[in-house]
């Protein structure tokens, strides 16, 4: 785990990776503060050799609803990230920085965006509940070229990495899964096709290495299956990305996608999909409606993504990592070294301990001390940056 990885682009120190985790420290237009160099520089210290940061919207249309959401898609907020690179680099010169970089597609509200929510067709996110009007075939290539500019934007910032996030239910897995894909032009057709340009595009247009992050299944009956991703893979592999890193789900039931516990309170009380309506209408969800929504959550379980990670490992030319699930070290020699990943990717361990990779190097036996309580999570959906609320500060 602590030996290079070597892949076409770049090579990272190491192969534990903190995966993109929204940090909620931008300024409401999106712009970053100096809260993330504070973070990254932590994590830095703490032995994380290479950090990809949370999503950053593309465009104002493709932003999340969450208040403090970063962006890459014009100057200031080049500037402010170049700002931040030099801040760890100066104290961590050896730390790899990737940019993850992602429009949401349907799943926002026009409340955030102040536009009118745009998707691969018109079919409604059952948690956003938002109406959406289709993109036009003449605005998905605009999309790609806006991936495009915010990778330039990325480059000129001083990345050392771009992962294009293509899982969790936003735009481009909109247009990968026949669940929230049925139109009738070119990109109905090829459903890999939006993928394609935005890739081949970035790749043509900057230099830096490029990840992919990739559910490889969701909730939905007609959606994301790992049968569909796998028949999806010579595709995907042509794209020569240097590493993929697998997930699971889609914000239809955005629980899935991280598993452990369900904080409902305060979900109902910061969650600008629910704290919208009056007192009585969330008690009522909370004490007859919830546990029939529940039913469609999937418990906890360490290492949660891994067969699936294995299974497109076996046919896949592209380095692969996992995430989901991993809490100590030996799950992760486990993960590369008898199922032969190329990597890990860990992201609430990092909130709960900053510290988290210098502790395994220290002592072998040591688990992470994330309970997988998801209050660092459903609190991002607050005004609050990142935290672990169940710890002491570290």
């Amino acid at each position: 785990m602590f030996k290079p990885l070597k892949l076409r682009r770049i090579t990272l120190p190491d192969r534990i990776i903190r995966a993109a985790t929204f940090e909620n420290m931008a300024d409401a237009e999106g712009v970053p503060t100096a809260k993330f160099s504070e973070l990254y520089t932590k994590l830095a210290a703490g032995g994380a050799r290479s950090i990809i940061t949370g999503f950053n919207h593309t465009s104002r249309e493709g932003r999340a609803m969450q208040h403090f959401q970063a962006g890459i898609d014009d100057s200031r907020k080049i500037e402010a990230w170049r700002q931040i690179i030099a801040d760890v680099k100066s104290a961590y010169p050896e730390t790899r920085l990737m940019i993850q970089i992602s429009h949401t597609g349907r799943q926002t509200i026009g409340q955030a965006t102040r536009t009118p929510v745009k998707g691969a067709s018109p079919i409604k996110c059952t948690y956003f509940r938002q109406r959406v009007t289709p993109l036009t075939t003449d605005e998905v290539k605009e999309k790609v070229d806006e991936y495009i500019r915010a990778a330039k934007n990325a480059q000129t910032a001083g990345f050392d990495g771009i992962q294009i996030h293509c899982a969790h239910g936003y735009l481009i897995h909109q247009f990968m899964s026949p669940f929230t894909n049925n139109r009738a032009d070119e990109y109905g057709n090829d459903r890999l096709l939006f993928l394609r340009q935005i890739v081949e595009g970035v790749k043509a247009a900057v230099t830096l290495p490029v990840f992919l992050k990739i559910s490889a299944a969701d909730d939905r009956q007609r959606g994301l299956s790992l049968p569909l991703v796998m028949s999806y893979w010579p595709v995907i592999d042509s794209l020569e990305a240097d590493a993929i890193e697998i997930s699971y789900g889609m914000m239809e039931v955005a629980f899935n996608i991280i598993r452990g516990d369900h904080p409902l309170d305060p979900v109902l009380k910061h969650n600008r999909l629910f704290n919208r309506y009056h007192p009585a209408l969330r008690w009522l969800f909370k004490h007859f409606v919830y546990h029939w929504y529940k039913r469609s959550f999937i418990d906890y379980c360490d290492l949660y993504n891994l067969e699936n990670a294995a299974k497109i490992k076996a046919i896949s030319k592209t380095p692969i990592l996992v995430t989901g699930g991993i809490r100590k070290k030996s799950q992760i020699d486990y993960i590369i070294n008898q199922r032969g990943l190329d990597g890990v990717t860990l992201s609430r361990p990092f909130v709960c301990e900053p510290d988290f990779i210098n502790r395994l190097a220290a002592d072998g036996e040591v688990i992470s001390r994330c309970t997988s309580c998801n209050l660092c999570t459903v609190m991002c959906d607050s005004r609050q940056p990142l935290r672990c609320y169940q710890g002491p500060a570290r």
